[in-house]
């Protein structure tokens, strides 16, 4: 017989109903709306017809929830089904609303939207698949008869979830664990399974909790979406302490012509060279506490207080904690990237990138050389490719180039990868267009080294700010943790009416093998290393920010942004600068600025640099420890200049402008030439008719616009054409 009864609970918490509806006769309904929803979702009309029928009927026939009489246990294959259900339904309900954001912001690539709208049809499928399935009476009434057998359920099987097939069944993950030693239990089997916390938050996330029940009119959106996991491209391996020794080894030359007349001795060739990374785990934590949750009673929580006056609404708290996971993962994802460990200070809350090192600063150290915890010498594993600046025009040429400096035994092996940020993938694919586009072999967005197929190249994600390009071998880098799931076991502590939550974990993102540590720079010739990559890692217009109230770092980059002080900060050094390397300060804030003074260091200034904000100055470093002044200049003074006297200037081949000194009144009215998206800053130069904008036509502003000296105007091209206001000062 068809059993839908235990269903009813899952699709009523879909359709974010607390009861059903009914009709003048008391019978409960499904409105055609909401039948609607449930087909979008991927249920089947033979589904949704039998159960509407069903539910209209109360049920009657099915006994109670669990079958007949509601008193034997439900069978084991319903039961999995509905949970496989309700889990699939919840993604799909996330991955709907993600691709609805995905498609209102313009930025998004339609790459990423197809990505998600695959997900959706698999996801729709899977559903599909499942009420198939659940509509299938393993007794004599099997609607579809003989032609359609019940499905077996294998609980023996120890690779797959009841021995079904797809990814998400996989006996790797814990909750599947979890489920196949509850289910074996029923039966008097007990094995065993990863243990949960107290309170399973990472299955809040994937299942329907009590907050999912609560409908959608009254449901706290965070519209917080989470990143793509690293784990993809990087797999993770779980079960390492601090200073795990990763073993490797270097084999010489073996093999030489048929020598056996010789004296055997006398002809052994060949030696290992055993080698070993000793990898790094940093300690991470989140603590937080609830306060105050009897004011959420009465601001906000309402109807949704399911624990009367309890000041600790835990229900709450369970879903501000599902959410807080999400963004532990954002996070921990960011930082696998663009992470820089710095050790904390004592009762002070730390910055998340600088929990850990993640994959860049990883690669820096090896290049740059860092201390050898076995023996403290200050090593080197990484010989760079010089390749110079890379951008759009010649990234096409650059790594042909450096592909083709790496030994062919290894780029010919058709395991070697590059890894790519993200933003470059783009500058590739436009490179191959405008140099291959009119050839009728040419494939669009390829994703391998054009002139050698066998090199695929694999998109970083969160790398906006690096240039830096890593070629490796498939597997060797890898994401590591010490225990699995521990970011998310959350313990809880009550005190009083507060609540403290924390949790600890350790990370790490590294390589098996990157090379021979040379302790002599110089002798290095790249022949004895499995990484490659280009010299630099940011480009120089892009700036990193400086520490308030301490002296400029140069380890990170050579390009420095100050920020806002307590006080006035003197420079009087830039901690780590390296002889005869270009640095360049630019001062960001003039809030407790910075100043520099024409003595110690800095003696050989032209002058004191007292700067307002967007002024810079370059520097060198010489062996007597002094700063050589290259140039300075000031926010404006690398601009281009408009012609004078000109109403629609051309803004073509840059994005920072001046206006000139007009013979007469010049009002502007377009920007010829401008690039949908990019932001253009024009600075005014002169009070004498001056340049001016009004807030009509081309233009959308806050208010009309004179740009007179010292004033500015930042403005972006849409859709539409006009040109909105993003600031100004």
């Amino acid at each position: 017989m068809k059993r839908f009864k235990v269903f009813a609970a899952t699709i009523l918490a879909l359709l974010g109903l607390s009861e059903w509806h009914k009709d003048e006769r008391g019978t409960q309904t499904v409105t055609d709306e909401e039948i609607a929803k449930l087909k979008t979702m991927g249920f089947s009309e033979e589904f949704l017809t039998g159960f509407t029928k069903a539910l209209a009927e109360d049920f009657k026939g099915e006994g109670g929830e669990n079958g007949e009489g509601g008193e034997q246990p439900e069978n084991v294959q319903l039961a999995t089904l509905r949970g496989l259900l309700s889990q699939n339904a919840t993604r799909l309900a996330t991955a709907q609303h993600e691709l609805t954001a995905l498609q209102a912001d313009k930025a998004t690539a339609q790459a990423t939207i197809e990505a998600k709208t695959k997900e959706i049809d698999e996801l729709k499928a899977r559903i599909t698949a499942l009420t198939d399935a659940a509509e299938r009476d393993p007794g004599e009434g099997a609607q579809h008869g003989a032609a359609a057998p019940a499905q077996a359920f294998n609980l023996d099987d120890e690779r797959q979830l009841g021995g079904l097939e797809g990814e998400m069944y996989s006996m790797e993950s814990a909750y599947n664990q979890r489920a196949r030693a509850a289910l074996l239990a029923r039966h008097g089997i007990m094995v065993s399974a990863p243990m949960a916390s107290s309170t399973d938050y990472s299955r809040l996330q994937a299942d329907l909790g009590a907050f999912y029940r609560v409908p959608w009119q009254d449901r706290l959106q965070s519209l917080l979406m989470t990143l793509p996991s690293l784990e993809r491209i990087f797999p993770l391996e779980s079960g390492y302490q601090d200073l795990a020794t990763l073993v490797n080894v270097w084999l010489g030359e073996f093999s030489q012509a048929d020598n056996t007349a010789s004296d055997f001795d006398q002809v052994v060739k060949g030696n290992y060279e055993f080698d070993n990374e000793t990898l790094r785990m940093y300690s991470v934590m989140f603590a937080h506490k609830f306060t105050n949750l009897k004011e959420l009673e009465r601001i906000w929580i309402g109807s949704l207080n399911m624990e009367g006056s309890n000041p600790i609404k835990w229900s709450f708290i369970e879903y501000l904690l599902a959410e807080t996971a999400k963004k532990l993962h954002n996070e921990r994802e960011q930082r696998r990237i663009n992470g820089v460990r710095k050790d904390p200070d004592l009762n002070t809350p730390g910055r998340a990138m600088e929990a850990a090192d993640g994959l860049y600063e990883f690669i820096r150290k090896k290049v740059d050389g860092f201390v050898d915890v076995n023996n403290g010498n200050t090593v080197y594993q990484i010989k760079p490719f010089v390749a110079g600046e890379i951008n759009v025009g010649n990234i096409g040429e650059k790594i042909y180039q450096m592909t083709s400096q790496i030994p062919a035994v290894v780029r010919d092996s058709g395991n070697l990868r590059l890894y790519m940020p993200s933003h470059m993938i783009v500058w590739y694919h436009k490179y191959n267009e405008a140099h291959y586009g009119t050839n009728q072999d040419y494939t669009a967005d390829i994703m391998y080294v054009k002139e050698y197929p066998s090199v695929r190249i694999v998109s970083v994600h969160n790398a906006d700010n690096h240039h830096r390009l890593i070629w490796t071998l498939d597997g060797n880098i890898h994401c590591f943790e010490h225990l699995s799931g521990e970011m998310t076991r959350f313990s809880l502590e009550q005190q009083d009416w507060t609540l403290k939550v924390w949790s600890n974990w350790k990370e790490s993102i590294w390589a098996r093998a990157v090379g021979f540590k040379y302790t002599d720079k110089s002798q290095m010739d790249g022949s004895r290393q499995l990484i490659w990559c280009n010299e630099y890692d940011r480009p120089e217009s892009y700036f990193v920010q400086a520490e308030p109230d301490k002296q400029p770092n140069a380890t990170l980059h050579t390009s420095i942004l100050t920020v806002a002080n307590s006080s006035t900060l003197a420079i009087t050094d830039i901690e780590n600068a390296q002889v005869g390397k270009v640095i360049t300060l630019k001062c960001g804030s003039t809030a407790a600025g910075v100043t520099i003074a024409k003595s110690g260091k800095f003696s050989l200034l032209s002058a004191a640099w007292s700067p307002s904000e967007g002024d810079w100055i370059k520097l060198m470093k010489r062996s007597d420890g002094k700063f050589i002044e290259i140039e300075r200049g000031t926010s404006s003074s690398d601009a281009f200049q408009f012609d004078a006297d000109d109403t629609t200037p051309s803004v073509d081949g840059a994005d920072t402008f001046v206006t000139n000194a007009n013979t007469q009144p010049t009002a502007i009215t377009a920007l010829d030439d401008a690039v949908k998206g990019l932001v253009y800053t024009i600075y005014g130069n002169g009070s004498t008719n001056a340049s001016t904008i009004a807030n009509s036509g081309n233009f959308v502003l806050t208010a009309a616009m004179t740009l007179s000296e010292g004033h500015w105007i930042k403005l972006v091209k849409a859709d539409d054409n006009k040109f909105y206001e993003v600031a100004r000062g």
